[in-house]
């Protein structure tokens, strides 16, 4: 790989991360963000009003009550909390998953593949999409985790109160959360931002194959709705959680996840983009 590469993905993670459409993105995954953080803190602190109020003189459930389980991450409650990892394939691909499409509309990306090649053209556009898409999501939550840890104590979870963390037995990275839960949190940060970059790249994926510009952002999330409702068929026949909107969750919030789905889930998302993407994207025609 010659030295037109280097700058080649430069120029795309610039254009990836420096352009409207990312930014306005970025606020509203933040607002959905935040609102969870309101929600969260402003209930935090209802409960500790009424314990004063009541005089309660007993156990003050500390480990009950923790940022672990008051983040973005950690409840399941809240509408920002909803609204985040429902829509967060969408959220993914809106940065920058339909630059192939505007760019091979136009000619840009035949006047572009001309001064390198089609497979470093592709390349670097993958890995930009596959960027912009991780920390269009990945950003909001890190807000999230530092606007909750400003109002509520970092207690350590405890086993004690299983009611109050649905992170059970078997969860993924439970041993973790009960010992040490902020690299629990950094895991659940990087698959987040992993699967949020997969899913940008299934807008690029399909980009090369329909004209539609609209069709390009919402088919891959469409897909992803039809997998998360397929859970229905295996009702009571297989309970490990197949869907990213709720194995992206750090929350059991219907089946335990398991580390052989997500990994399966995951290569088979990357193989599929990245070897489309590559193949289809050799073969066009530049001139």
């Amino acid at each position: 790989m010659n030295n037109t590469f280097p700058r080649l993905l430069r120029v795309e993670l610039r254009k990836a991360i420096n352009n409207k459409i990312f930014f306005t993105t970025l606020i509203i995954a933040s607002l959905f963000a935040l609102l969870s953080a309101w929600y969260m803190i402003d209930s935090y602190f209802y409960f500790q009003r009424q314990n004063r109020i009541l005089g309660t003189s007993g156990n003050p459930m500390t480990e009950g009550f923790s940022l672990y389980n008051h983040w973005i991450g950690g409840e399941g409650t809240s509408l920002g909390s909803t609204l985040f990892f429902t829509l967060l394939p969408l959220l993914a691909a809106l940065p920058y998953g339909w630059s192939y499409f505007i760019e091979n509309k136009t000619g840009y990306a035949k006047s572009v593949m001309i001064r390198s090649n089609k497979w470093q053209y592709f390349l670097a556009k993958y890995l930009a999409t596959f960027t912009a898409g991780g920390l269009v999501v990945l950003s909001p939550l890190v807000i999230n985790f530092l606007v909750v840890a400003s109002f509520i104590p970092a207690t350590t979870p405890s086993m004690l109160y299983p009611l109050y963390y649905a992170v059970g037995h078997g969860s993924l990275w439970s041993q973790l959360f009960y010992t040490h839960p902020v690299i629990f949190v950094i895991l659940y940060l990087i698959l987040d931002f992993v699967f949020a970059g997969l899913f940008a790249t299934m807008s690029l994926t399909v980009s090369l194959l329909v004209k539609n510009r609209i069709a390009v952002l919402l088919i891959p999330f469409f897909l992803i709705l039809v997998l998360h409702y397929s859970r229905t068929f295996l009702a009571y026949k297989y309970f490990y959680e197949i869907s990213p909107l709720h194995y992206l969750h750090s929350t059991s919030l219907e089946n335990p996840t398991n580390v052989w789905i997500i990994l399966v889930q995951g290569l088979l998302f990357f193989l599929l983009t990245f070897g489309i993407t590559m193949k289809l994207g050799g073969k066009r025609e530049i001139l």
